[in-house]
């Protein structure tokens, strides 16, 4: 049996005029530019830390408990020692999700955001393990997608800002002035044409523009990106 209640709060009044399209991220968790060309980009770096921490200490305890029978009292000390590290390190990889969520909402606030449409990243996942690439894979399960959208979702209702999803085919990819597709794997998106932007603010653009005009269409230049990181 579950019971729901009403927790008291009411949202904000939020009497903004913006959109911001939203490209999560590894290296950069959130990236984000408003329909004034205002743009943010947080860093994972504290997140993929963590990640390697329990990677990398989670390999040396199932090394170690691969010699020990199953069941015995040292096979079980390894495994309640696995235990500890993956709570450990959720516990941590919340913190990290809530101080980034928190940023960005404020950022919303200050730059009189009423709207933020968010990348759907399944396919991505899916397509990726299609092409049977692991590292990439591993590394876009570390992503924590579904977190990250869960409390952003509820932070901007909060905020009375609404949040959609939209298909991100193509968003980082195409480039909005001549429509030419080409992957890259510097930080920045240099086009043949001459378009040139910051890989990850690219990336929300073709979000927003692709919500704002069903299209990727260049949205002008970027005024300024403020960048933040976790500490």
């Amino acid at each position: 049996m579950s019971i729901s209640y009403e927790d008291g709060q009411v949202a904000e009044e939020n009497n903004g005029t913006e959109v911001a399209g939203v490209d999560l991220g590894e290296i950069h968790t959130i990236a984000a530019t408003t329909t004034t060309n205002q743009a943010i980009i947080i860093t994972g770096r504290k997140a993929r830390s963590i990640h390697r921490f329990r990677n990398k200490k989670l390999a040396e305890i199932q090394k170690l408990q691969s010699k020990c029978t199953k069941g015995s009292k040292q096979w079980k000390k390894y495994q309640a020692a696995k235990k500890y590290i993956l709570g450990k390190c959720d516990r941590q990889l919340n913190d990290v999700i809530h101080k980034t969520t928190k940023q960005f909402v404020q950022w919303c606030r200050e730059q009189r955001v009423k709207e933020v449409v968010v990348e759907k990243v399944e396919g991505v996942q899916r397509h990726t393990r299609r092409k049977r690439r692991k590292t990439v894979t591993q590394k876009l399960s570390n992503w924590s997608f579904g977190k990250i959208r869960k409390q952003l979702a509820y932070k901007l209702e909060a905020s009375g800002t609404s949040m959609q999803l939209i298909d991100e085919s193509y968003t980082s990819q195409q480039c909005p002035c001549c429509g030419r597709r080409k992957k890259t794997s510097t930080r920045n998106d240099v086009i043949i044409c001459g378009y040139k932007e910051h890989r990850d603010v690219h990336g929300s653009k073709g979000i927003l523009s692709k919500h704002l005009y069903d299209k990727i269409q260049y949205l002008g230049k970027t005024e300024a990106i403020k960048y933040l990181r976790i500490a």
